[in-house]
């Protein structure tokens, strides 16, 4: 891993120094909700189930992320990443971290692959749904507003 990042676990006693860079990727996740997570996600023997910090030199956190030990359609076990939250800088070398880390992880759960959870929003098509803002703008400016709702 390069020197300027290294990765580290976390546990539920270094959750809360990992909140601000959660806050800052989606403020509508409270303090309360975010330590609900670490609990579930700790409460797990680390052969299972973790989350891993991404920290300078200085301790800062810079990227996080949660893992799981599953298995792939033929039976052997796979690294699979979520949640991931990087703070973006110039350069690669935060990404570098990132990869070197699951490579890593996968090597000593022996893993056979890696992979990354990509979240998507679900489409409710909800009549009377509140219009996004986008829904909103557009509508003022004469677009056709998107099929879009929360």
């Amino acid at each position: 891993m390069d020197q300027h990042f290294q990765a580290h676990p976390i546990g539920l006693r270094d959750a809360k120094s990992a909140y601000p860079l959660v806050y800052l990727h989606d403020a509508s996740i409270s303090l309360d909700e975010w330590m609900r997570f670490a609990r579930r996600r700790c409460r797990e023997p680390e052969d299972r189930t973790g989350l891993i910090a991404i920290r300078d030199r200085r301790g800062l956190i810079h990227a996080l992320f949660g893992y799981r030990i599953d298995i792939d359609l033929r039976a052997r076990k796979k690294l699979c990443l979520g949640n991931l939250v990087v703070a973006r800088m110039p350069g690669q070398l935060i990404d570098e971290a990132i990869i070197a880390s699951a490579n890593e992880l996968a090597a000593r759960f022996s893993c056979q692959t890696i992979s990354l959870e990509q979240p998507f929003n679900r489409r409710t098509g909800v009549p009377g749904a509140c219009p996004t803002t986008y829904d909103l703008l557009a509508a003022r400016i004469s677009f056709i507003p998107s099929t879009r709702r929360h």
